[in-house]
């Protein structure tokens, strides 16, 4: 079966870096101080990858009733939860050094933790797995574009990016910026930031199919040249534009279409290409289980381990999370995920091969 489906090699750089990026805002002090940027808008380019990403994989199937909309949301299962199950034990261990072993308490927030059931918490929607808040809203994006936004035309689906922006935008006035979403106070935001960002992502790849742009020379250049624009951006201070969330907007609506229509009208090789393809297969592994790994290492020091704390030994735990993510990626999800789908028959063809699958089901 044809589905039109493509590869976008740079995405799933772009993908990779913007994972690092958010890793590497959530050190808790591993490496040393690091003054605060807007690392978090990788996050709402991670919703507007996933609106191009799951627009390319599943629009044309949903809209001829090839794949369900129960089919696909298992499918959007199957691709988060194996991962998302595995940090949960290192989130359980984390909070039973903080405040003990309450038994009842902590069967309460797995429980809750494994039905994406958020909490009220002012420390976090949820707690074994901070930065899985965005896991929710991928879903609950995944559940709206699969009954709902695939039957909109491009014109409302505009209509509903600038009108979720707008919504948004009166919380990170109130905020500062636009790192809402995840506390307690703001998580009635999370659901518009996501919105404005993956039906724009929608809007993007539907513009492609329609007006395919030229494949541009020298792909290999400008895939670098993106990802390094990624890495500036997200160093920005946050500071400078704090109580002025105008400028995460700009970023959010115009730079990173922009750099994401870019990436997709490039074609990588050799090297670059084999790097490109790691980094999106490392990106979901690295995003889910550094949260809880830097969490814990903080829990330690906090309880009297005395742990090196020198930007040398941060790095080698930087390194660490990058092996454990491979380990994680080839030899737990690939395979889990693979099992699962043979076992409830959601995909009878021949399997491809496992770098090109998980880019195209990646959040």
């Amino acid at each position: 079966m044809n589905t039109g489906k493509q590869f976008f090699t740079a995405l799933e750089a772009l993908r990779g870096i913007a994972a690092i990026m958010v890793m590497f805002r959530h050190t808790g002090g591993t490496l040393g101080p690091i003054p605060q940027n807007i690392g978090y808008l990788s996050v709402d380019l991670f919703f507007l990858l996933s609106g191009v990403v799951l627009a390319n994989s599943y629009e044309k199937q949903l809209a001829t009733g090839e794949i369900s909309p129960a089919k696909f949301i298992v499918q959007r299962l199957i691709r988060l939860y194996p991962l998302y199950l595995l940090s949960l034990p290192v989130g359980l261990l984390n909070y039973a050094l903080q405040f003990g072993l309450d038994y009842l308490t902590l069967a309460d927030l797995l429980l809750r933790a494994i039905l994406f059931v958020p909490s009220s918490d002012v420390d976090g929607a949820f707690r074994l797995n901070g930065p899985s808040w965005s896991l929710f809203f991928e879903l609950w994006a995944g559940v709206l574009f699969s009954t709902l936004l695939i039957r909109l035309s491009w014109r409302s689906l505009l209509a509903i990016t600038m009108g979720a922006a707008g919504f948004t935008l009166y919380g990170a006035l109130a905020a500062g910026n636009l790192d809402i979403g995840h506390q307690a106070g703001y998580f009635r935001f999370g659901f518009s930031r996501v919105l404005f960002s993956f039906s724009l992502g929608i809007c993007l790849y539907r513009l492609y199919e329609v007006r395919k742009p030229k494949v541009a020379e020298s792909g290999n250049m400008v895939g670098l040249l993106l990802c390094a624009c990624l890495v500036f951006i997200t160093n920005i201070p946050a500071r400078i534009f704090f109580g002025f969330p105008y400028f995460d907007f700009l970023l959010c609506l115009v730079v990173f279409p922009a750099m994401v229509w870019m990436a997709m009208s490039t074609r990588q090789a050799g090297l670059v290409e084999l790097v490109f393809r790691w980094l999106g297969r490392l990106s979901y592994p690295i995003y889910i289980l550094h949260g809880p790994i830097f969490s814990l290492l903080q829990s330690l020091r906090q309880t009297g381990y005395e742990l090196p704390s020198a930007p040398a030994a941060g790095m080698i735990v930087v390194f660490a999370i990058f092996i454990v993510a491979g380990i994680a990626a080839v030899h737990f999800d690939e395979p889990v995920r693979k099992k699962l789908k043979m076992m409830i028959a959601l995909n009878p063809s021949p399997a491809v091969p496992a770098a090109s699958n998980t880019v195209t089901e990646q959040p």
